[in-house]
C-alpha cells in the first residue's frame, strides 16, 4: 500500500478516471445489449397481423404475400407504417435487426 501522500494523491488521480472509464464502458455495452436484444436473453416472439396481409385460402393452403418498400429519404419507420396502414410493431417483427434510427434512403424493408 502507498502511504507517501506525494504518491498517494497520483494514484488516485490515474485510479478515479479508470474506473470511470471502465463503469461508462460497462453501462455502454449493458445497453448496446438491451437495445439490440442480445441472443443469449430470452425473447418470447408472438405472432403479428397486419392490415395488409393478404391471404388466399384454398382447402387447407394459406399464402401470404411479401411486400418490400424502398425507403426514400426523409423515411421514418412511422411514416411508412401510415403509408402502409399498419404499425411501426408490425415493421420491427417483420424486419428483426433493422436499426428504426438509423434507415438509409434505399434500404430495402418489408411491409407485409
Amino acid at each position: 500500500m502507498v502511504t507517501d501522500p506525494k504518491y498517494r494523491t497520483w494514484v488516485y488521480r490515474i485510479a478515479a478516471p479508470a474506473a470511470f472509464f471502465l463503469a461508462a464502458t460497462i453501462l455502454v455495452i449493458l445497453i448496446e445489449r438491451g437495445l439490440n436484444g442480445d441472443p443469449q436473453t430470452p425473447t418470447t416472439v408472438l405472432p403479428t397481423t397486419s392490415a395488409l396481409d393478404t391471404t388466399t385460402t384454398v382447402g387447407t393452403t394459406t399464402s401470404k404475400k411479401k411486400q418490400i418498400y424502398r425507403v426514400k429519404g426523409g423515411d421514418t419507420l412511422e411514416s411508412i407504417a401510415a403509408k402502409f396502414d399498419t404499425t411501426v410493431d408490425d415493421l420491427l417483427a417483420l424486419n428483426p435487426g433493422i436499426d428504426p434510427l438509423a434507415l438509409s434512403p434505399g434500404q430495402k424493408i418489408r411491409v407485409a
